[in-house]
């Protein structure tokens, strides 16, 4: 099933001032945030919405779960760092940034090779003589309690496993790693 412009297009319409109520206080506080943030749901909305329609067209909740989609987005946009809205926008302006020969990437299992966070920030100087440019973390979220995949299970994208660190040292350690 694929939805017409015309349903995209109303949907859209009728969704933003949904949106734009539940957020007054923050897009008050931060209209430039507000601004880039509908810009960019405005271009990409039409795609989404093809996609999640595709998938969840037939439920009789959709348009309530395509609002919560839309509302952890704003949240997550509006409470996003500076820094990183920043990069965000520098990447879209250079959408294949990742294809560049500049980019050089890595992958580490957390534990095995430093232990946890603090010990791979501890790397950061190595990594960066190596000229990674990026580096991928493996098991790091946390996983289901009891018998699982080794980690790959992930039960919370919003939580490194305990063993390995926090969410703030990640956080930290991804503004350590150089950035092309």
């Amino acid at each position: 099933m694929t939805p017409t412009p015309h349903q995209i297009t109303t949907s859209f319409n009728r969704l933003i001032p949904r949106l734009e109520e539940r957020f007054a206080g923050p897009v008050s506080e931060n209209p430039q945030a507000w601004s880039v943030f509908m810009r960019r749901l405005e271009e990409h909305f039409p795609p989404l919405f093809n996609l999640y329609y595709r998938l969840y067209a037939s439920r009789y909740d959709f348009f309530y779960h395509l609002e919560d989609l839309l509302v952890t987005l704003a949240k997550m946009w509006l409470a996003r760092a500076v820094d990183l809205q920043a990069l965000d926008e520098t990447r879209e302006l250079n959408p294949t940034w990742y294809q560049s020969n500049q980019m050089l990437g890595g992958v580490c299992y957390v534990d095995l090779f430093a232990g946890d966070i603090g010990g791979l920030r501890q790397k950061v100087p190595y990594f960066k003589e190596l000229g990674l440019t990026y580096l991928h973390l493996m098991p790091l979220f946390r996983a289901p309690d009891g018998e699982n995949d080794g980690g790959y299970a992930v039960s919370s994208y919003r939580e490194v496993n305990p063993t390995l660190g926090t969410m703030s040292e990640l956080a930290d350690l991804a503004r350590r790693v150089p950035r092309p």
